[in-house]
């Protein structure tokens, strides 16, 4: 019998909670550290386009790295890998702090603080993605996808909060030590014996290569895979990349505050959470190819909407409605593929669906920054953005009738 069909309902299931309040802390600890970052770049450095060199480095490694961090979820205890990179996360934020409060962090230091990140959040998210299917019921996948995702969601409304309230009442020593309390916890919580999760089972050895290709051969002879990694590369390279750097950008060529920035990105967070916890509620079995392909559309159709918008407040609405809608792509893909991956290759393949959810915003992040540094308007970059991935959204739908057709 399958482990995860022997696990106690959801909310009684030990090491998904344990594995749930590690997720909140982190994320709440990764947004108020984000917000920092972009504000003191843009604020104190006063360097627009390095923040598109900063975001570039905390991807990159994901980039390289995140499809070994699949190979290795595979192999070893996914707990332990998210126990040490959490644990290493917080020896970067205490480094960070001292380099702060004596003057040194400098564009240099802050960049190699995002490629280390960036680098051990190859290994955290296909370690946590993979192990979500392996610790809950198969009937109760969807609702804890949800319920994860949306919970974390609402970490990025929360965390901006936080972050623009202590940067008000102090500076950045208080944010940054804010973000390291908050992964040290997260790293407390999935300290291996308190999840308690299994090691893979020992396969013949192979090469890391010999993996990897019998991954993405597994993912590319799938219509499912495919096709749902496809939808999640569009909806990240052309619509969360481009929103992501242009806040700062908005906020700052709106003079604006760190508040103003906060409301930016706590309404892309609330609009994702709300959709997630629908989800949780609707708990969706049926017909959700069509609906992936069916939210796509709409999510652009806002996106392009937010990038005429001239109003901070309008602009902070179309940010929610593109969030929402965004959530009903990505969530149900995820569920699907996930549901149709053998539990030994679900590493890899998870792996392949972060790259495609975080691993192509780099792209944006890149391309963004040198378009801003040839003077052109943030807004016609974001149009740009908006026409090329609603377009690329409809191409693969009329490429992919069987996906429609899939529950």
């Amino acid at each position: 019998m399958d482990t995860a069909e022997t696990q106690p309902t959801l909310l009684r299931n030990r090491a998904f909670l344990l594995v749930w309040f590690s997720g909140l802390t982190v994320m709440l600890g990764f947004s108020v550290f984000f917000l920092s970052v972009s504000w003191f770049v843009v604020d104190e450095l006063q360097q627009e386009a390095l923040l598109g060199i900063v975001l570039m480095a905390v991807s990159i490694p994901r980039v390289i790295m995140m499809i070994y961090g699949g190979i290795l979820a595979d192999k070893i205890k996914k707990s332990l890998i998210m126990f040490v990179t959490n644990a290493c996360q917080v020896l970067v934020m205490v480094a960070m702090i001292v380099l702060f409060s004596t003057g040194s962090l400098t564009a240099f230091t802050l960049i190699l603080i995002a490629l280390i990140f960036g680098f051990l959040d190859a290994f955290f998210f296909p370690a946590v993605s993979s192990m979500i299917p392996t610790i809950v019921r198969d009937a109760e996948l969807q609702r804890a996808n949800s319920l994860f995702q949306g919970s974390t969601e609402l970490m990025f409304i929360a965390g901006p909060l936080l972050a623009g309230i202590l940067l008000t009442v102090g500076d950045f020593t208080l944010t940054f030590t804010a973000s390291a309390v908050l992964i040290a916890v997260s790293t407390v919580l999935v300290f291996p014996p308190f999840i308690g999760d299994k090691k893979p089972e020992r396969k013949a050895p192979g090469t890391a290569m010999a993996d990897l290709k019998e991954g993405l051969r597994y993912v590319w002879d799938s219509d499912v895979h495919r096709t749902g990694t496809y939808t999640i590369v569009i909806i990240n390279l052309f619509m969360i990349g481009p929103l992501i750097i242009s806040f700062p950008i908005l906020v700052q060529s709106l003079g604006g505050s760190p508040f103003e920035l906060s409301l930016f990105e706590g309404g892309l967070a609330a609009g994702t959470f709300l959709a997630s916890v629908i989800l949780v509620i609707w708990n969706l079995q049926k017909r959700r190819g069509r609906l992936v392909f069916l939210s796509l559309t709409a999510s652009f159709s806002l996106f392009l909407l937010f990038s005429f918008a001239e109003s901070l407040p309008i602009m902070i609405i179309l940010t929610a409605l593109t969030g929402f809608m965004a959530m009903f792509v990505y969530l149900p893909a995820v569920t699907m593929v996930q549901e149709n991956t053998d539990k030994d290759k679900l590493g890899r393949v998870m792996s392949i669906i972060s790259l495609a959810a975080g691993g192509f915003e780099p792209i944006a992040f890149g391309l963004i920054a040198l378009l801003v540094a040839l003077s052109l308007p943030i807004s016609f970059i974001l149009t740009a953005a908006a026409s090329s991935g609603l377009l690329l959204g409809l191409l693969l739908i009329w490429k992919s009738p069987g996906f429609r057709k899939i529950d």
